[in-house]
Parts: C-alpha cells; structure tokens; sequence
C-alpha cells in the first residue's frame, strides 16, 4: 500500500493537468486507508503492552528506564495515530474542511492524556483483581461494540466485513473515543465520556481500597490516584480547546463561523 500510494503520488506529478487531480485524490484515498490500517494495528498492539508494563511497575512499584521509554512510546504512538488518522482522513475528502497541524498538536494532547488515564486506571485495577479485570475489558467491549453496530456504520462492502470492522473499533473504544459515523457527535462523545470517567473512578477507588500496602506506601497511592484523575481533566480540557477553537467546521457549542473567542459573526466578505 505504501508502494501504491508513492506510485499515485508520482504519477499526479507526472501527469497532465487534467489527469493530476485523479491521480490526487486517488493517492489521498490510499493514504486514507493506510492510515486506518495503523490505526487498528496499533491499538491491537500498543495498548495492550502499555497495560500490562503498568500493571507490572504497579506491582514492582519500581520503573526501569527502558520499561519506562518503551510505556511512553506505546502511549504517544496511540495518540499520534488516532490524530493522524483524523487528519489524513479530513484531507483525503473534498466535502470536509482540512485540520490544521495545530488542531492535530492538540488532538494528541487530548488523546494523550485521555488514554494515559485510562491505561493508568486498567494497569491499577489489573495489578490486584486480574480475573475481574478480564471480565471487565470483555464486557465493555461487547457493550461498545453493538453500540457501534447500532449506529450502522458503512465502512466496508458487506455486512460481514462491516461486523468484524466494527468489533476491531470496539477494542480501540475501550481506550479512547473514536468517530466513525457522520454528523455531529457531541452527544455520542459526551455519553461515552461519562462512561469513561465513571469506569476510571470505579476502578482507581477499588485498586485504592484493596492496593498491597507492602509494597507501595500511601503517600504513592494517593499521588497515582491525583495523575489518573488529572491526567483525565488535562484531557477533557485540551478536547474543549480543540472544539472551541480549532475545529476545521468551527466550534461545536455554537454557530459553526463564530470561534468562542467571538462574541458576534465578522462581517461578511464581497
């Protein structure tokens, strides 16, 4: 695919000018896709091993320097490719407006330390109720997953395909929120934070509760408590910042031409 998308890209150079925008838009297309497929990939692969070097220096209560690089790489890479993807996504398609790079700088600060939250909290609760939280993961899953069947996405060509689609995309929503429906989805979002922000208080106070007080002091435990619940707010904060400021449509919470810095629409051009 990487192949094909260089070849595309050369040939939109190559070409005449009434071919180069085929060739164009057909490269954004491919792009597109490899992007989506990364995407899978990584939170296939990442996110479970950013859960489990958690749940593991939880346990330890100790970091090496490797295993402390290797947690923040798996997390960054979650968040770059999730904006990534969105940005590639908004490019490879005319009926949508272009992100800018500082919207996407702040969709990885807002993915970032959404997923950091969420994978603090899963590490906590997993290094003391492991079977419990299996239980938990599956069932969130499967919740998430006919959620987004419910929602009748059309992403693939048939039905079967389009099933298994969204059964991958419910493993990406145990981490973060992932748009994959067009039209507004402030209330989607909105539904699925709340989930979110309730599940991480639930698991955080249980592994508070029932944490091995041999090897971790309470002075440790309330400060893993304060980065879960900060890291979480960081999060939120930097999604309003993105929505109110730096949405390609314009905010959210209001007119979409009218940023929230405005109190009234500029006057309109010739």
């Amino acid at each position: 695919r990487y192949l094909r998308t260089l070849y595309l890209g050369l040939q939109s150079r190559w070409q005449t000018e009434r071919r180069q925008r085929h060739f164009y838009w057909r490269m954004m297309f491919e792009s597109a896709d490899i992007s989506m497929l990364r995407l899978l990939e990584t939170f296939l692969k990442s996110a479970p091993q950013l859960v489990l070097q958690l749940s593991i220096m939880v346990q330890q209560n100790s970091v090496e320097p490797l295993q402390g690089l290797s947690a923040s790489a798996s997390l960054l890479s979650l968040a770059w490719m999730i904006a990534s993807y969105q940005k590639v996504l908004r490019d490879s398609r005319e009926d949508k407006m272009p992100m800018s790079y500082k919207g996407a700088v702040v969709q990885i600060l807002w993915h970032l330390f959404t997923i950091a939250a969420r994978a603090i909290a899963f590490a906590l609760f997993a290094s003391v109720f492991q079977l419990y939280f299996g239980i938990f993961i599956v069932t969130h899953w499967c919740i998430m997953t006919f959620w987004i069947i419910q929602g009748e996405t059309d992403f693939c060509m048939s039905k079967w395909e389009e099933i298994i689609y969204n059964m991958v995309v419910g493993i990406i929503y145990i981490f973060c929120w992932f748009n994959v429906k067009e039209g507004r989805s402030r209330y989607r979002m909105g539904i699925y934070y709340v989930i979110t922000l309730s599940e991480n208080a639930a698991l955080t106070v249980l592994w508070f509760l029932y944490y091995d007080r041999k090897t971790t002091s309470d002075f440790d435990a309330l400060i893993l408590v304060c980065v879960v619940s900060s890291s979480f707010a960081l999060g939120i904060f930097f999604m309003f910042i993105y929505y109110c400021l730096l949405h390609p449509n314009g905010p959210m919470f209001g007119p979409p031409s009218v940023g929230c810095i405005f109190q009234e629409a500029p006057a309109p051009g010739p």
